[in-house]
């Protein structure tokens, strides 16, 4: 799972750390705690960092994860409502992420064509864009925006542009578990997505170490004359070796998670 996160509101002093996962962002770049995206990852995903987007209009964080084609960008967006965007700036920003990708957030840009209620400047602008790449867009076409003011209607701010990803393999659906004015958009991508490699090691957490340090005791010689070069190098290498049958002999055989193995065989992500 990936988590794209619009408006953090970090600054230099914000951290947050969450188990089994790893967190990139993009903070707004005059420093205060307004603006910003997220990307929240899970580690067992086989990605990347690929880039910090950074300017007063649009903040983007952006990883490369790789499925059964190829790369795939996935990109968290915000655009301020301030500013006027062209559709020239949505276009050199959208030429950052590759041939392959998909950049959700709030643009804060309305228009019928992803579900909106009506048409605005940047909507129009964004349009522009999407038609001259010939991108597409993947929305719920259902609000995503409810604000605290009654006497404003609630609507769609919140939705994808994707490219070279084909649109029967994506389904966007609201959720409306949290409290935020803004509900998250659930986007599935049907792909094998590749899970990260585990790196090697020699001990785990079933490690009995009591029977490591026995097997060492047993095993590595104390009274061996070391005085040449060749008698060390000849030393350090028995006792690395001794280390290594040492770590396996105490350390259970590995049993592949059932995740894993599902992972491989293919399965639905959602972003």
């Amino acid at each position: 799972m990936v988590l794209l996160i619009s408006e953090i509101h970090f600054t230099t002093k914000s951290y947050i750390k969450i188990p089994n996962y790893r967190i990139y962002d993009t903070r707004h770049p005059d420093g205060t705690a307004h603006g910003g995206t997220a990307i929240i990852i899970k580690i067992g995903i086989k990605h990347h960092l690929h880039d910090h987007y950074n300017l007063d209009h649009l903040q983007a964080t952006s990883v490369v994860i790789e499925d059964w084609i190829g790369p795939l960008t996935l990109a968290a967006v915000y655009c301020p409502p301030k500013h006027n965007i062209k559709g020239e700036q949505f276009q050199r920003f959208f030429a950052t992420l590759g041939q392959r990708f998909l950049a959700g957030g709030d643009y804060n840009a309305k228009h019928p064509q992803w579900g909106s209620r009506l048409t605005t400047p940047r909507g129009r602008e964004l349009r522009k864009a999407i038609q001259a790449e010939h991108l597409s867009h993947v929305s719920t076409g259902e609000p995503t925006y409810w604000p605290s003011d009654r006497r404003r209607v609630p609507d769609l701010l919140d939705f994808g542009v994707v490219k070279h990803i084909p649109l029967r393999t994506l389904h966007a659906e609201s959720s409306l578990d949290l409290s935020s004015d803004h509900s998250p958009v659930l986007i599935t991508i049907h792909s094998k997505i590749l899970p990260q490699p585990c790196p090697p090691t020699l001990s785990t957490k079933h490690t009995n170490w009591e029977a490591f340090r026995r097997i060492i005791k047993e095993n590595l010689p104390l009274d061996v004359p070391l005085k040449t070069d060749g008698d060390i190098e000849d030393y350090v290498n028995q006792f690395v070796h001794i280390i290594q049958q040492a770590a396996w002999s105490s350390t259970p055989a590995h049993t592949e998670p059932a995740k894993w193995k599902n992972a491989r065989r293919g399965s639905n992500k959602k972003f």
